[in-house]
């Protein structure tokens, strides 16, 4: 069988490893079972999901050049290894700082090799349709969410919580070891033929240490952690928002926030393929200009509206997520892609960070989500901006080169 063929396999076995590494976003069904066990304080047990977020996202940064070495099959193997052990050794937590090592640090790296990595590894086989792919396993990985929150909710009504990580530990392990075996590697003079899209087909390879001194680097991280502050603000708020907002019950709200991880898979998938067709900064400020409208309504409206705003900042959301390997690709080359990814997915961790920290904020203020929520809107109209500049930038070298050819 032809390579051409055997990279759909491939990608199958990518997107089903994807689903399995996707239980970060489900923390909020473990929080409060994890409280109510140990008598914990909210704030200090939330600072676990903070601490699994953190090293997620900084550590491709460090070990990303791993995969290049041992191949893309042995390094998912590696990441099964801590990731499904921490999630079983987290089933004989026993204080908060166990909690922390094992499901922030060890769990946390787990993710930061198996995420990561997919993305790199999904771009290198279909490098003619990079948003489409990217959309694929980042909707994969969201989709998690959506398979693993409501499975945990439904065993933990037999079971501890403790044995709900012990079992997925047990699972996922498996799973991903044995998928693993399917992945085969990206030849390296492997180009297939590109048609003529938006996406770039040729640019020059850089390697990290190129890229981190071109201007194109800090003005990338700082628009995909503006796209992504709004997406991780709302979901890791979004109980509490519908409950004081809109007087939403526990149970209400837990619907909503499944349909919202709904919007946030299939908008990775959209958006991602529409920036195949549309161009990736084009596409981005459609988003950014969608998300603006969504805060202003969030901060003003109620009722449908209200929730239809959240909808779309999820499926938003979904879509800058799905953006960063395929302008990574465009603007760096493919050739040190794994690497290079590593170093803009810190803008996923900045996000993490301000996102909830800039609703949090707001609340303990008194004012309410208001601030946050302008305050985002903000954000979106530089973030536009920003497009724009980098979309002159890339035109204008485009017309460079072409005068230097005639």
């Amino acid at each position: 069988m032809k390579f051409e063929n055997k990279r759909w396999i491939y990608l199958i076995a990518a997107m089903v490893i994807a689903v399995c590494a996707g239980i970060g976003y489900s923390w909020s069904v473990f929080q409060k079972p994890l409280i109510k066990m140990f008598g914990w304080s909210t704030g200090r047990t939330s600072l676990t999901f903070t601490i699994q977020v953190f090293v997620s996202t900084m550590s491709p940064m460090f070990i990303g050049k791993l995969q290049e070495k041992i191949t893309t099959k042995y390094y998912i193997m590696i990441g099964a290894v801590l990731y499904g052990g921490g999630l079983i050794l987290t089933g004989f937590v026993n204080s908060l700082i166990y909690l922390y090592i094992i499901f922030g640090v060890i769990v946390g790296l787990g993710i930061g090799m198996l995420y990561p990595c997919l993305m790199a590894y999904g771009v290198k086989l279909f490098p003619d349709k990079r948003g489409l792919v990217s959309g694929l396993l980042a909707g994969s990985y969201g989709a998690g969410s959506v398979i693993w929150a409501p499975t945990a909710a439904r065993i933990m009504q037999n079971h501890s919580v403790l044995t709900v990580y012990k079992i997925f530990g047990v699972l996922f392990f498996i799973a991903i070891i044995i998928l693993a075996v399917f992945l085969g590697e990206v030849p390296k003079n492997f180009r297939p033929e590109i048609k003529k899209t938006n996406a770039v087909s040729t640019v020059e390879d850089k390697t990290w240490k190129e890229m981190i001194k071109t201007k194109e680097f800090y003005l990338i991280v700082a628009l995909l952690t503006m796209g992504t502050t709004s997406g991780l603000m709302i979901m890791g708020h979004a109980s509490s928002i519908l409950q004081e907002m809109q007087g939403f019950s526990p149970e209400k709200a837990a619907v909503l926030i499944g349909i919202i991880s709904v919007f946030n898979a299939c908008g990775r998938l959209a958006w991602g393929t529409l920036s195949d067709k549309a161009g990736r900064y084009k596409t981005m400020i459609i988003m950014f200009m969608l998300v603006g409208l969504s805060m202003i309504i969030l901060s003003t409206a109620g009722g449908s509206l209200f929730i239809a705003a959240l909808f779309v900042v999820g499926a938003c959301y979904g879509g800058f997520a799905a953006m960063i390997a395929p302008v990574a690709a465009d603007n760096f080359g493919i050739k040190n892609l794994s690497v290079n990814y590593g170093f803009l997915y810190i803008a996923y961790g900045f996000a993490g960070i301000l996102g909830p920290q800039l609703a949090a904020t707001a609340k303990d203020m008194g004012e309410g989500y208001g601030i946050a929520f302008i305050t985002v809107a903000v954000f979106s109209a530089i973030g536009i901006l920003l497009c724009l500049y980098l979309l002159m930038s890339k035109q204008k070298k485009k017309s460079s080169i072409i005068k230097t050819v005639q």
